[in-house]
């Protein structure tokens, strides 16, 4: 362990043990933390808060009674966590590598101040500098982002900044970005409460991206929140702001799209884009006017054997949802020296930026860029490749766009986009922005990523606050229920079930809540649930089916089949149904019934595995060995599963043909693995004993195949 690495587990144990009220110990420990910490300012805050605590442990010693004891030690914890921090960044700022440090000490050198700062970014609208530009913004974003414990005149310069009417409301966003950022790396309470004032910002994305800061920093310091109640005090204020509540259910549901975003990534480019670039003609196929009399038959012949219409759809899907698909297209095209400065990651995008202004001309080109589609990392992305394009093929690019997109653009001229629209662009772009940062930059292993927490805010004591509406909370459980995260979902119905949602009076609540704990394998909740829905709505077969799917689990098989016989009533045909029954018949032994019912199924619709396999397993348990072996033969040949082989394998060894069982038991291997098949195969085990097979013939089978 080098000493970097040392330094920085001494603070995460000194933290620890801040959290753990062991703040003796933590004062101890943070003493030889100090070694060679020259800075005065840090040095005469540890003394005085040992010696407070140490008076106070005198005082305490002696029996005095004091009623501000409890407040005191709070505030002497408050202080050793922020102190921890500064003691930390002392260490490190003379030599760590880490490019935050860098980037510190290159501050330091400067004497840049935010007044000076706010004066150039406010001139800019007049002078048009935008080389000057950029200096200042990259030098606004480390000043704010290496920046230590903000004083109260720190405060008031940055929201003066902010808020000024004269810096551009990108720039303003900008730094909010920068705020962020350092709250990231290091906690500071009046950061904090900064993001607090600037999400009721009269700017949309200001607000939107205060919003996303608070979302993202309050995740990361859940467990020393307690300590600094005037954070939780400045969210319960925000919570009383109608359109902060509104833009908050925005930024959530942007951020809990991501979740998406690795397994979308994969998607397009393991199965989507392969298959719509494996055919030369594509172009032809995805026009409007596909069906136009001189078209290919044979590209449409082309296109339904290779599901290419099928993958179109599900990307049309993807982005009607708001997912995020053009990760793949844009994440190989973040190479660029302008992505170099963690600073350019944040940036609004700009047709005023210098890079870019060289590269883009054309309304067209500039109308594209300027839209909702892409955000803002990836629109820099596309004007930094444009650039590298030679001007003709340029011209014959946007030629060839321009028929399309000029439809797109008057479309969107006939159907602009209302404020609710663009605040949801605005909150998606900018947490894909973010999330493009933590999983692309060069060098995104030295910052702690937000999206690999649990961004669910409804689970965060804290930020829940900002989300108390019907509206929230019923959005995000339709999406969490609709994404099966099934856990999450059960326990968002649970609270607005406990709240007295004004859903809750409505069937379609119960089902949905008992169906999320149902697949989370808490069956007698989910029985409870489907019973108040049964209760406001009677006679509802889905219901019913699934309470008997529950009181299967709960081990009441004869309840499960009076719920599936009611059903029957009125809906005999239902061949689902039939296998319902016949299965709970199973569980009650009632092997010659339950096979009527499978029989009935295979009649009535030939060539359907399931039924088959109904009947071979009924079969097998029944003793019907040759029917059993028959269904396990069709099933066998076709495309089986490992547990059609392991149960086709039981029935040969039960019957003798113990050369063909372990074929079998070979492929069921092949098919689920070693260790899944034995799995399988020990929850099986007493079938087999209870069919003849000795108990000591079974580790001899297994080291046979």
């Amino acid at each position: 362990m080098n000493a970097e690495d040392e330094i920085r587990n001494r603070a995460h144990e000194i933290r620890e043990m801040l959290l753990d009220s062991r703040l003796k110990d933590a004062l101890e420990l943070m003493q030889l933390q100090m070694n060679g910490v020259q800075e005065w300012s840090v040095t005469s805050r540890y003394e005085d808060m040992e010696r407070s605590y140490r008076y106070m442990l005198q005082y305490f010693a002696k029996g005095s009674p004091d009623e501000h004891r409890n407040e005191v030690y709070r505030q002497l914890i408050h202080r050793a966590i922020l102190l921890n921090d500064d003691i930390l960044q002392a260490r490190l700022q003379q030599s760590s590598m880490l490019l935050y440090y860098q980037h510190l000490r290159s501050r330091m050198s400067r004497n840049d101040t935010l007044e000076n700062i706010q004066k150039a970014l406010e001139s800019f609208a007049e002078l048009g500098d935008a080389n000057t530009h950029e200096r200042t913004l990259a030098n606004l974003f480390d000043m704010v982002w290496t920046s230590g414990l903000w004083t109260s005149e720190s405060v008031s310069q940055m929201s003066g900044l902010a808020e000024s009417p004269l810096v551009l409301p990108d720039d303003a966003a900008f730094a909010v970005s920068a705020v962020t950022m350092a709250l990231l790396e290091r906690f500071d309470p009046a950061k904090m409460l900064f993001l607090c004032r600037e999400a009721q910002s009269v700017v949309m994305q200001v607000s939107i991206r205060a919003l996303t800061g608070l979302a993202v920093t309050l995740v990361r310091y859940t467990d020393i929140l307690p300590h600094f109640p005037e954070i939780r005090t400045a969210i319960s204020v925000l919570s009383d702001d109608a359109t902060v509540r509104e833009r908050m259910l925005k930024v959530q549901m942007a951020l809990l799209l991501c979740r998406e975003t690795k397994e979308i990534d994969r998607r397009m480019r393991e199965e989507i884009i392969p298959t719509m670039l494996s055919n030369p003609k594509l172009g032809d196929i995805m026009t409007s006017d596909m069906e136009r009399d001189d078209a290919n038959p044979d590209w449409l012949e082309w296109a339904e054997k290779n599901d290419v219409k099928d993958k179109l759809m599900q990307m049309t899907e993807l982005q009607i949802e708001g997912a995020d698909v053009y990760m793949s297209t844009f994440s190989n095209l973040k190479s660029y020296p302008f992505f170099r400065e963690p600073c350019n990651w944040f940036r609004v995008f700009s047709m005023d930026q210098p890079d870019v202004k060289s590269s883009i001309s054309g309304g067209l080109a500039k109308a594209m860029l300027s839209g909702n589609v892409f955000c803002n990392s990836d629109k820099y992305s596309f004007a930094l490749t444009f650039s590298q394009i030679p001007q003709q093929q340029r011209d014959m690019i946007m030629g060839q766009m321009g028929e399309q997109l000029e439809q797109e653009l008057s479309d969107l001229k006939e159907s602009p986009a209302s404020p609710q629209q663009q605040e949801t662009f605005c909150a998606r772009q900018y947490v894909q922005d973010l999330y493009r940062f933590f999983n692309l930059f060069s060098r995104r292993h030295e910052f702690w990523n937000p999206f690999e927490s649990n961004l669910n805010m409804l689970s965060n004591s804290c930020l829940s606050t900002l989300l108390e509406s019907a509206e929230s909370s019923r959005t995000i459980a339709a999406w969490l229920l609709g994404k099966k995260y099934f856990t999450e979902a059960a326990a968002v119905f649970r609270q607005m079930a406990a709240s007295g949602h004004p859903d809750s009076a409505d069937y379609r609540f119960y089902q949905q809540m008992g169906y999320a704990l149902q697949r989370v394998h808490e069956y007698s909740d989910a029985m409870e649930s489907y019973s108040r829905s049964d209760i406001l709505q009677s006679g509802n077969s889905w219901t019913m089916r699934h309470m008997a799917q529950c009181q299967r689990m709960l081990g009441r098989p004869e309840k499960a089949l009076d719920l599936l016989l009611e059903i029957e009533r009125t809906d005999s045909d239902d061949l689902s149904l039939q296998i319902q029954i016949g299965d709970c018949l199973v569980d009650l032994k009632r092997y010659d019934e339950a096979l009527t019912r499978f029989f009935k199924v295979d009649y009535l619709k030939p060539d359907y595995p399931k039924a088959w396999r109904a009947i071979a397993w009924c079969a097998f348990l029944a003793g019907r060995y040759d029917r059993s072996d028959e269904y396990y033969g069709k099933l066998t040949e076709g495309s089986p599963t490992g547990q059609d082989c392991l149960n086709a394998a039981h029935v040969r060894w039960v019957q003798g043909d113990v050369a063909g069982a372990l074929k079998l038991y070979a492929r069921s291997i092949g098919l689920m693995g070693r260790e899944a098949f034995l799995e399988e195969f020990e929850n099986d085990r007493h079938i087999l004993t209870g069919k003849g097979i000795p108990e000591s013939d079974i580790p001899l089978l297994l080291d046979s195949i």
